[in-house]
């Protein structure tokens, strides 16, 4: 059996990071996850109690759009050797009706958390030699409709990021992004009630993705955008 390996879950207390954290419990890895307001750390409590209670799991109060608070995670999850960059939020709408303080805050949660937890993280897994950085696009990164011209933007420069990281880095350290489409979850059916649910993407399954992803069987994997 494998070494349980350190993970950190950013956006692991939402609807896609609750199955992420729960695929890498189930592969027998250790996980951090960052959270902001008491209502993320309450829903994340009341779903792992047990992995939190035995220390597979743990919650770390922290911003991790700042250079100190990706750096105070990292510190709290000790050796790290998975990233996955799942932080990240949505806002749609015309362009001239958008106000630029959207885009200001849309690049903050889907921009700049990976920034800064990759750039808190690097050091580390240039010391072991490797490791692996899963990030969180968007089909719509790649394919963009109208009408979410803030969003798409956002996420096309985490695309953007993952594939010049991807050639940065030495080989033993994987970097790579999945495209998710619409994901099934309570928000989304709520938001669009009369869509075709059978056509999107369950959270387990994109989660499934990343773990594979992270495993020594994607090892030569590096720089792909995967859609799911």
């Amino acid at each position: 059996m494998n070494e349980p390996r350190g993970v950190i879950v950013t956006g692991g207390t939402g609807g896609l990071g609750q199955a992420v954290v729960a695929a890498f419990l189930a592969a027998g890895d250790r996980i951090a996850v960052p959270w902001i307001a008491e209502a993320e750390a309450r829903r994340v409590r009341e779903r792992f109690a047990s992995p939190l209670a035995d220390g597979r799991l743990l919650l770390v109060e922290t911003d991790i759009a700042e250079a100190d608070g990706a750096a105070a995670l990292l510190a709290a999850a000790g050796d790290v050797s998975v990233v996955v960059n799942g932080a990240g939020g949505f806002a749609g709408g015309a362009h001239a009706e958008t106000e630029l303080t959207v885009w200001d805050q849309l690049y903050r949660v889907n921009v700049r958390t990976v920034a800064a937890m990759c750039r808190a993280a690097l050091p580390g897994l240039l010391a072991r030699g490797h490791g692996a950085i899963v990030n969180i696009g968007a089909t719509a990164a790649v394919e963009p409709p109208g009408g979410l011209g803030a969003y798409v933007a956002s996420k096309a420069a985490v695309v953007a990021f993952t594939r010049s990281l991807a050639r940065e880095v030495p080989p033993g350290i994987r970097v790579n992004a999945v495209l998710p489409s619409t994901i099934d979850t309570p928000a989304n059916r709520a938001a669009m009630p009369d869509a075709d649910f059978s056509r999107w993407t369950r959270p387990e399954q994109i989660a499934d993705t990343i773990v594979w992803l992270a495993s020594d069987a994607a090892s030569a994997v590096r720089g792909a955008l995967v859609p799911v």
